[in-house]
């Protein structure tokens, strides 16, 4: 016969308290582990079941607290000052181990798993609501500090220092996503120039002729390399990292390593990745890939025709995030993620709302699809590293938010940025054709230009229509920074281009 259960263990202590990350799974409440809540029947009562969850640290939390009335919330676990986000699944996954963890003794599972199947609707969205709100504060970045979190204590960096403190000095909560699960050791720069195959990948990244413009292009990325990986979201500075190929010989470098450093950034923050080629803001799903501790959106490989106007509101305001089969979860603009772009092309757009929200660097030519980092440094990035080379890494990159906090997003001078966006505009057999034909100074039939345009490329009769033809040469204008006059006498229309001095 089943033995009688404890009573209900009411003032329980339920606060939360701070232990060191490696003491976490050590913890042990016996409180908890002598808890019952099923009746000497095997009846599962509803309330002692979520006071259990109550007692354990599971409950919900509210990413935007402003908007508890309408939002859902998100089901969480805490243990000790590191929290996780859970699903249903796991839920009833912890409340049968329990069960059987509490009758292993006696044997008398049997009636109390009964209970459970037969009382699943107590996992119902509805009761669920039912659980304690879990009003958590997070270890988050400043305007002056930036955070990591490590097995061996938290990383703070600041303009000045990078410093580890222990776990202990911290009053709020870390997610369990968020901790890197390796130590840190500082090492020295020097150290890492010399050693870190990371360090040497960035300086590949910047490398050009001129040595002091390699210098202020490593700078620069470094710069948005510790903007992406701080945290903190400053609403005078709602930037997209914008990472694009160099077009070499009329080309864009695919295979350039501009996503690999964006895969280093999600090694150390947690990054959402979405397919570029085929983002829709209308898709119902289409950031899905979004979870409540995102802290990067990557918008991968774009095509030529992206539409950055669309993500506007990604960059500079909170988002909703929908998801299947799950409630939906909105992120206000501070705890939302900042977003980065890949892209073999340029994105177009030079408007003064366009400009505010890019941060465009161009990636160096040193490598393509032919020739990768594996190929030079002799083993594949992460996978190939050892406990060193991954400590190499953490030190770089902590390096590059000292670089963000000291000077802020440092923009580079362009290699080909604004022939890349030319092409863009246009097309490339335009840009090949158009290169020391007009004389500065005289009037051109707009209409016999586009026919000896057309005969040059006859594959494009049909396609290019004589409006097109004029927005490129108003377009070529404006690149090679001349004044474009436009006039007609009778029908014929001119298009005149002019230094301003010629004007």
């Amino acid at each position: 016969m089943m033995k009688s259960a404890p009573g209900y263990f009411l003032g329980a202590d339920k606060s939360l308290k701070i232990y060191n990350v490696m003491e976490i799974n050590n913890l042990n409440n016996p409180l908890a582990d002598q808890f019952v809540f099923w009746d000497a029947k095997g009846n599962i009562r509803p309330h002692l079941l979520y006071d259990y969850f109550n007692l354990i640290g599971i409950g919900n939390y509210f990413s935007d607290e402003k908007n508890m009335k309408t939002a859902d919330p998100n089901l969480v676990k805490t243990n000790g000052n590191v929290v996780s986000k859970i699903n249903v699944g796991h839920l009833l996954e912890i409340t049968k181990e329990h069960i059987l963890r509490r009758t292993e003794e006696t044997g008398d599972s049997g009636p109390i798993l009964d209970s459970l199947h037969s009382k699943t609707a107590l996992f119902s969205d509805k009761n669920l609501r039912l659980l304690k709100t879990l009003p958590l504060n997070f270890i988050s970045d400043t305007p002056e500090y930036g955070y990591f979190f490590f097995l061996n204590g938290v990383v703070q960096i600041s303009a000045t220092e990078t410093v580890l403190k222990p776990y202990s000095d911290f009053d709020d909560h870390v997610w369990e996503s968020s901790i890197i699960q390796r130590d840190y050791v500082p090492v020295e720069t020097k150290d890492l120039q010399e050693l870190s195959d990371h360090m040497r990948f960035l300086s590949d990244l910047t490398v050009v002729e001129d040595p002091a413009k390699t210098v202020e292009r490593f700078t620069s990325l470094a710069s948005a390399i510790g903007y992406m990986l701080h945290r903190f979201k400053d609403p005078t500075t709602t930037k997209a990292i914008i990472l694009m190929d160099v077009y070499v010989d009329g080309q864009p470098n695919g295979g350039s390593g501009k996503t690999l450093l964006i895969q280093s950034i999600g090694k150390v923050r947690n990054l959402s990745i979405v397919d570029g080629k085929k983002y829709d803001q209308h898709e119902w799903f289409a950031l899905s890939s979004v979870d409540l501790g995102s802290e990067l959106l990557l918008f991968d490989d774009t095509e030529k025709n992206f539409n950055f106007e669309e993500i506007f509101p990604l960059v500079t305001t909170g988002f909703l995030v929908r998801l299947k089969y799950k409630n939906n979860v909105y992120l206000p603009f501070e705890k939302s993620p900042k977003v980065a772009i890949t892209t073999n092309y340029a994105i177009l757009g030079d408007s003064s709302s366009h400009k505010r929200r890019k941060f465009e660097f161009e990636i160096s030519p040193t490598y393509s699809a032919k020739y990768s980092p594996r190929e030079k440094y002799g083993r594949t990035f992460f996978e190939g590293w050892d406990d060193q080379q991954w400590n190499f890494f953490h030190n770089t990159m902590f390096q590059c938010v000292q670089v963000f906090l000291k000077e802020g997003l440092i923009e580079s001078e362009p290699i080909n940025l604004n022939l890349t966006k030319l092409i863009n505009k246009t097309c490339e057999e335009f840009v090949e054709w158009i290169d020391e034909r007009l004389d500065p100074g005289k009037p051109y039939d707009k209409k016999a230009l586009y026919n000896s345009f057309l005969k040059a490329y006859p594959e494009l009769s049909g396609k290019l229509k004589q409006r097109d033809f004029t927005f490129y040469l108003r377009s070529w204008g404006e690149y090679s920074k001349q004044v474009v006059t436009e006039t007609h006498s009778g029908d014929t229309r001119y298009i005149q281009f002019s230094t301003e001095t010629n004007v």
